[in-house]
This record gives C-alpha cells, sequence and structure tokens, in this order.
C-alpha cells in the first residue's frame, strides 16, 4: 500500500448494519461461471462486502450481476422497475454501475480523454437533435472531476498519463455521472494510495446517505469488515457464510469460511 498506515478511523464510524428495508437488487441461482450458483437480496442504502480468495468465484459473480460473462441461468433483477439484467446496456439503463479489477483492460479507454470516458454513458442525455457539443461534454466532465479531485491537466487529458488513483476517480465519475443507483465495486482500491483509498470510502458513505446500494468485491479483510453491512464469504464458488456487521467480528473469522 502506497503512502501513510490506515487506520480503523478510516472506516465507518458505526458498528450496526444500517440500511433500508427496500430490496433494489434480486439475484436468483445466477452463475458467472458454470459452477457459480449464487443467490442473495441488496437492499436500499446497504454495503454488502463480498469476500473470499482470489478463485472463489466472486469476482466472475461481479461481472455476472453487471450482464457481463457466461451467465447461463438464473436471474438478476432490478426492483422495483422488475428489470431483467442479461446485458452491460440493460445494466446501465438500470442505473448500475461497474468498477472491474481490471481497470486499465475493462473499466477505460486509455488512449482517449478524460472527457470521452466521463461522457460515454451518459451521450444521450448530452445530445441534443443528435449532435452533441464539445462545450457541453468539457462541462460535464470538469463538474466531476472537481467533484472527485481528479489530478489533471484539463479533461482533454489521455487517461493513459493519470495515476491509478486517478484512473479509478475517472471510473467513479462514469457512473456517479450517470446517477448510478447500484455501484458494483470489485477490488476498488487496489493499487491505489491511501489518500484516494480514503475518498473512495467517503463515497461509499454518501451513496448509503443517498439510498444508494454497493456490492464490494475485496480479498481485503480490514475493507470488509470495515464497510460492509453484511459480509457474503464466497469458497468454491459458493456461499459459505453471510455475516452481519459487529464490531467482534476478527478476520481469523472470515478466513475460517474461505479456506
Amino acid at each position: 500500500m502506497v503512502g501513510r498506515d490506515l487506520s480503523e478511523n478510516f472506516y465507518r464510524a458505526d458498528t450496526a448494519p444500517d440500511y433500508g428495508e427496500e430490496v433494489v437488487l434480486k439475484v436468483e441461482d445466477v452463475d458467472g461461471l458454470d459452477t457459480i450458483h449464487v443467490s442473495f437480496e441488496l437492499h436500499e442504502g446497504e454495503i454488502l462486502g463480498i469476500g473470499g480468495l482470489s478463485d472463489c468465484g466472486m469476482h466472475e459473480l461481479g461481472r455476472a450481476l453487471f450482464g457481463l460473462g457466461n451467465q447461463n441461468k438464473g436471474k438478476v433483477t432490478v426492483l422495483p422497475e422488475g428489470r431483467e439484467i442479461r446485458s452491460p446496456l440493460d445494466a446501465i439503463r438500470s442505473k448500475i454501475g461497474y468498477l472491474s479489477k481490471n481497470r486499465d483492460t475493462e473499466a477505460l479507454l486509455l488512449n482517449t480523454s478524460i472527457r470521452d470516458n466521463i461522457c460515454l454513458p451518459v451521450l444521450s442525455k448530452l445530445s441534443k437533435g443528435g449532435f452533441i457539443r464539445t462545450a457541453t461534454e468539457r462541462e460535464f466532465a470538469m463538474k466531476w472531476v472537481e467533484n472527485l479531485r481528479i489530478k489533471c491537466r484539463d479533461t482533454a487529458q489521455y487517461l493513459s498519463a493519470l495515476s491509478g488513483g486517478n484512473k479509478q476517480k475517472v471510473v467513479l465519475a462514469k457512473w456517479m455521472g450517470n446517477d448510478s443507483r447500484i455501484m458494483i465495486m470489485d477490488c476498488p482500491t487496489r493499487g491505489i494510495d491511501i489518500g484516494v483509498k480514503e475518498s473512495i470510502y467517503r463515497m461509499m458513505e454518501q451513496m448509503k446517505r443517498e439510498k444508494k446500494a454497493v456490492i464490494m468485491i475485496s480479498e481485503e479483510l480490514p475493507e470488509l469488515i470495515g464497510m460492509s453491512d453484511r459480509i457474503m464469504i464466497m469458497r468454491g464458488n459458493l456461499v459459505t457464510k453471510v455475516m452481519d456487521r459487529n464490531p467482534e467480528i476478527t478476520e481469523q473469522q472470515l478466513i475460517e469460511y474461505m479456506i
């Protein structure tokens, strides 16, 4: 980890699960791989942490929830609309954002500008009569550059020139700009400095306050314990344990259900 030590003060201060009763995402027997069969519900204002070893199937599950990968059976349904997610386009239209753990190859277009990346999900909203003014794109992108404090020369700068932390902020800006109400974050703090890590935690808490929901897939145990309302542990492509937020949860307890 780059930078100063991350103390527990960077995590949530509350010690009990705190989210609404309304279900915003229903997952029924989804198979992100041939052998994954996972079911759960996600609630408004909830941070659901999903943890396990790197080959437990959680990363494939995250892709399946966004309509990626080889989802052959099962259902992912956005509520209350009842819209089924079968493709990334379905997910985007349903206000779902996805931060891939493979940031440079799946989440961003490195050889294009910051502006192009941030505006991509909302091009139809920014257009008038089928045309998009460059000034409109620039204004929209700059709003999110300033909101997330992305360090760059200007919005025309290419993504390839940014640090890992600032690239991750661009991914967040892309989905927050689309007003995503469900965010799937796969290893959201991997390879970034401590300051950006803290910023991402604060964004997650802000989403909770706005009654939006977050699925955080992580291999970092302190992160799972410190940020999640519920922790869902996977092993061998199956869910082995679901635990409510509790100050008594230890890393050793989580490991026991992972191995």
